[in-house]
């Protein structure tokens, strides 16, 4: 199975993975007619990675407003029409230790990594689902997968996409449309940079796009996790008694 898609929408692109990720299928094409939308809050960025590769569209969105995305994606579906694969990839991550445990922070996690997918998701899911077809790619994280130290902010959220993923992947079987859960382990983005810590099995995001990349075209498999050695111990970490399961987070938090 090799896809090929028309149109590409990455919303969460304006650096990271997102970006890496334009640029892969910018320089090797599924089609011959591919085109590739990029979305993000920061408009001087898209605009920079505009002319970086000519070709892409920027189309810039605040995924916190309900009525912005609806805005973005009726300028995209009556420029190129619906796309054929999105790639939600959009999000915030703060470091939260218990000390300095915050509401406030909580929030704004909330309000970008989960309320903001849900309000791509709404108008993409109901315009798909009328077409019957298309792909859609939530990003969400490994830091999903257990309560990990210093993500009381970050990995809930991380976990909420994965658990909405799962339901909404089972009620969309046979409809044409596919959903799909992609779960990176640590990549050095700026916002990783926050990290106090030595991140494991550490990816540059253009070799998570690599990942990304290769099985978006090549397979329809719920989810796309990466890198496998680090996500195999994480999927064992899942399964641990909590009496092991939190010795082993003892020795990982700091104070």
């Amino acid at each position: 199975m090799t896809k090929q898609f028309t149109t590409i929408w990455i919303v969460g692109a304006s650096a990271g993975i997102g970006a890496a990720l334009a640029q892969k299928f910018h320089q090797t094409p599924t089609s011959s007619s591919q085109n590739i939308i990029v979305s993000a809050r920061n408009t001087e960025k898209l605009n920079e990675l505009a002319t970086e590769m000519p070709g892409i569209t920027p189309v810039a969105i605040d995924i916190t407003d309900p009525n912005a995305v609806k805005a973005a994606l009726n300028t995209i579906e009556k420029q190129f029409g619906l796309p054929d694969l999105v790639v939600l990839a959009a999000g915030i991550y703060s470091p939260m230790k218990v000390a300095h445990f915050s509401a406030e922070t909580v929030r704004s996690h909330i309000d970008t990594n989960y309320m903001g997918i849900v309000n791509c998701l709404e108008p993409l899911l109901s315009r798909m689902r009328a077409r019957k077809s298309g792909e859609i790619a939530v990003v969400a994280s490994v830091a999903g997968y257990r309560g990990l130290p210093n993500a009381a902010a970050y990995g809930p959220t991380k976990a909420a996409l994965i658990n909405l993923c799962e339901t909404l992947y089972a009620e969309l079987r046979g409809s044409g449309v596919l959903l799909r859960v992609v779960n990176p382990g640590f990549v050095k983005t700026r916002l990783t940079d926050k990290n106090d810590f030595e991140m494991p099995y550490l990816l540059s995001p253009e070799q998570a796009a690599e990942f990304m990349y290769r099985d978006l075209r090549n397979n329809d498999k719920f989810e796309i996790a990466f890198p496998p050695p680090f996500v195999r111990q994480l999927k064992l970490a899942r399964i641990l008694p909590y009496g092991l399961f939190f010795k082993l987070m003892g020795k990982l938090v700091k104070a």
